[in-house]
Order: structure tokens, then sequence, then C-alpha cells
């Protein structure tokens, strides 16, 4: 089975959906994007991609830097909170065939919605998709009172996905009694360090962005006041340097200059029996969500767009290739959450 010719409908514009279109169109396939923002835009600011992921947009011929100046940290610094006090240092982009990139998601996403515009890819903006039943051959979604057919529907609708809660049997959400904060403030410093500071129960995370010209602030708490799991939360910035009043040095510095800020909480998902159903599948953060201590949920939705492609470009059926793609992907995706989990908890340590 190709997939050329077939009809595809996508769940959610965001860097997953969007390499997932350019994926399929590449290999011949129709495909629409529904996303529910009036706009394309990643909120957050920063995203780092490592090597694998940027295999990926290279495959998909994605050119990350296509609207702004990614930076290359030659290393990542773990310094101490209180006077950031040097702990360690993991050296990035010693070998220049696989970068460390660090760049500003609205320059990604940029890159990414040129090149499927360019392969014919529909994007309905303002789009509210539901699916209408997911256990049919010939999958249906539904746009206010106008409703499609296509022959295999991907929905890549993040980590609050209503695909996932409307189809596949997925549990509650729990609170992990961590909360985040994102924010940028600007600056004019292309030899802007990225550095990890780690306090008792919370660390920061600053990093430079578009070439120096901004600074990227992520900023994680252990706290049992819970928050939205929403990235369009907004905080105020006096609630984010109390939470970090102790932090000294440079990470104070820092916090002091933040004027816009928003927040999100931290929920663990137990995993699904499984990502596919008849002939619609979920994909990135709406199949495994990430958590963000090891800057890679973006760069698993990349590869995981990449596996469904050639999945059901290769296999005979649409079922089989969606069952290959979860086969292929599963183990890989769940390694790399448990990871992720581990780390935040090394960042926390309150014994010295």
């Amino acid at each position: 089975m190709s997939v050329t010719g077939k009809d595809f409908g996508i769940i959610g514009g965001g860097i997953g959906g969007m390499a997932t279109a350019i994926a399929i169109a590449q290999l011949g396939g129709r495909v629409t994007v529904f996303e529910q923002a009036p706009k394309l835009a990643e909120v957050g600011a920063g995203i780092q991609i490592s090597a694998n992921g940027l295999a990926v947009l290279t495959e998909l011929g994605v050119d990350p830097e296509h609207a702004g100046p990614a930076s290359r940290p030659q290393a990542i610094e773990l310094r101490d909170y209180k006077a950031g006090r040097f702990v360690a240092r993991i050296r990035q982009n010693q070998n220049p065939d696989y970068p460390y990139l660090q760049l500003h998601r609205a320059d990604l996403m940029a890159a990414l919605v040129a090149r499927a515009e360019k392969l014919g890819v529909t994007i309905q903006l303002n789009a509210k998709a539901e699916i209408v039943d997911a256990f049919v051959e010939r999958p249906e979604i539904r746009v206010g009172k106008t409703t499609q057919f296509f022959d295999a529907i991907i929905a890549a609708d993040g980590v609050n996905s209503q695909t996932r809660q409307d189809w596949f049997e997925a549990g509650s959400a729990k609170f992990t009694g961590q909360v985040a904060w994102r924010a940028t403030i600007p600056a004019d410093n292309p030899d802007a360090k990225t550095t990890v500071y780690m306090g008792r129960r919370k660390h920061l995370v600053t990093y430079p962005l578009r070439g120096g010209k901004m600074i990227n602030i992520v900023a994680v708490q252990e706290r049992k006041l819970a928050a939205p799991q929403d990235w369009q939360t907004t905080d105020t910035p006096e609630n984010l340097r109390a939470a970090f009043a102790e932090f000294g040095g440079e990470a104070q510095d820092i916090l002091s200059q933040v004027k816009n800020v928003r927040v999100w909480g931290l929920y663990g998902h137990p995993p699904l029996q499984t990502w596919w159903r008849a002939h619609v599948a979920l994909l990135g953060d709406a199949a495994h969500p990430m958590f963000p201590f090891m800057a890679q949920g973006a760069c698993m939705a990349l590869e995981d767009a990449s596996v469904l492609a050639r999945a059901l470009d290769e296999a005979w059926s649409f079922k089989h290739g969606l069952a290959r793609y979860e086969a292929i992907r599963k183990i890989r995706a769940t390694s790399v959450q448990s990871i992720a989990s581990s780390n935040g908890r090394i960042f926390h340590q309150s014994n010295p």
C-alpha cells in the first residue's frame, strides 16, 4: 500500500502535526491539518533540537533556521543555586555531524509551515476538530457543521488530547507536585551559556535564542498547589521571583528582568494500551506525554512523524501500518519518558 493519493486528516497544527503532514505529503498523500487556534504559533518560546530531531527535519526538507538563527551551545553547565557555583559540564556540539540546536519555537514553526504549504498541505485554522467515529474504515472529522472523510486520521493534539480522552480509554492525569514557568528576556550576548541552576526541590534552566538576542527561561518548582496543564496560563513575574528568591548570582539577575511569564502544571499520564484504533492514531504528546527534563518532547514527535509516514507507505493496509508504527516507537518513547522523569529528580536533590 502506498499513501499516494490517499486522504489524511491531522488534528493539531503544532510541531508534531505539521511534521507528520510534511512526511505524508512528501510521499504523495493528500493532507489536511486542523488547528483550533486562529494562527499557527508555538507558545513557550525556546526549544532544543538534538541530532535525532535534526535528522528528521533534514529528511523533511525543513531548515530549522528558516526564520531565525539557532544557538549551538558548546556545553550545558550545571551550577549550584545559591551563588552559581560550578558543579559539572555536559559537552555539546563537539561533532558538527551531530549538532544540538536551541531556537525559538516560532522560527521552527515558520519553517515547518513554509515546507508544508510548498507541498500542498491544506491548513485549516480556527478549526476545532472532533472525530465522529474512530472505529470505522474511513473515519470522519467534524468541524462545526462541516464533516470530511479520510482514509486515516492522526491526532497530534498535544498533552491535553481530546482524541485520546474520547477514543483511547485514557486514565486520569495526576498532578506530580511540580509546576513550571516559561519566560524570555531580551539580551545581546552571542556568548550566553546554557545553564541549569540546581536547588532544593526546584531548578532553573536558561539558554540563548536567536543568536543571543534573547534568553529563554524554564523554572520548575515542587509544590502542593497545582496549576493547569496548559501553556497558555499567565502568571506574575513576582510569583516566579518569590518562588526562586533564594537563588543568587546570575540567576537572580536574569529573574529580575522577567516581565511576562506563563505557568503550567506537570501531570503524569498512565500509559495507553494502544496508540491506534482502526484508521486513527495518536502521535507526540497525545500518545506519550513528556516531562520537560530531557528536552526531547519535540524530537520524539518528529521521530514519530517520520516513522509513521514510512510505516504507512510500506504497509499492506492502514491497520498494519499503524500497528507497525506503534511497535517501532513505543519502546523508545517510553524509555525517553522514564529518563526525563529521572532527570527531574536529579535536578532537585535536597542532600548536598
